[in-house]
């Protein structure tokens, strides 16, 4: 199994570092992504260690949403 290490947020007052990770890489940290070949549309939630799912069009970049904040929106199979 690929070892996953944690990540952690630098904020600067000049800049942000923004986390992004390719389709069928594994995700750097939980969090609602946003794919590069449709930003406009919703996040999807992805745990830590998940592989990233494609996008749209197939293959694609994702990017991490800081925007969005909290637990995802619709419950996951298996959690009540």
């Amino acid at each position: 199994m690929k070892k996953i290490t944690s990540v952690q947020y630098r904020k600067s007052a000049e800049r942000r570092i923004q986390l992004k990770a390719g389709t069928g890489s594994h995700c750097p940290t939980n969090g609602f992504w946003r794919p590069e070949d449709a930003p406009a549309t919703e996040p999807v939630f992805v745990f830590e260690g998940s592989m990233m799912p494609p996008g749209k069009r197939g293959s694609t970049m994702w990017y991490l949403d800081d925007a969005q904040v909290g637990p995802p929106a619709h419950l996951l199979p298996g959690m009540n």
